[in-house]
């Protein structure tokens, strides 16, 4: 019979490609995501006995990762550069149609980067985390309305950068 912490860490080793994504797109930087992604994973186990069981651990995890990140590196400005290691693997495509992919995808991170932490949080839970207006809420403690206010406002200056 397996334990409460052992049930924690199954589930916090669960949670770690969101969680890491999730501090990729606070940090707007690779290493700084990863020293984040570190950091919280640190603090969980730390304070596992202050999960409730039959909670959401990613909700909790992002709760615990954006405190963190709000606590001690929100001080450092975050790198605008897009490393080529982040790139998908395209060797089959022709080289034209992947350098034109590639420049896109730096476009769009560096107008992701501009954006303020408050849009790019909502943008990145709900457009790549896949999360409901409400889960998105809850993780941000916001209201539901400033949520969907954001992400508007989010898609409206990626949309007129673009233009």
């Amino acid at each position: 019979m397996k334990t409460q912490e052992q049930l924690f860490r199954e589930a916090l080793i669960a949670v770690l490609p969101a969680l890491r994504r999730y501090c990729f797109a606070l940090t707007n930087s690779r290493p700084d995501g990863e020293d984040l992604l570190q950091a919280s994973v640190e603090k969980a186990l730390s304070r596992w006995q202050q999960f409730t069981p039959g909670t959401d651990m990613d909700r909790w995890m992002y709760r615990l990762c954006r405190n963190h990140w709000i606590d001690t590196v929100r001080a450092q400005r975050p790198q605008e550069e897009f490393e080529d290691d982040m790139m998908p693997d395209h060797e089959h495509h022709n080289p034209e149609a992947l350098t034109l992919s590639q420049r896109s995808l730096e476009q769009l991170q560096h107008r992701i980067g501009q954006l303020s932490e408050s849009l790019r949080m909502v943008l990145y839970l709900v457009a790549v985390e896949g999360r409901s207006y409400q889960e998105t809420a809850d993780i941000l403690d916001i209201p539901t309305g400033t949520v969907m206010s954001r992400l508007a406002r989010a898609r409206t200056r990626l949309a007129n950068a673009a233009e």
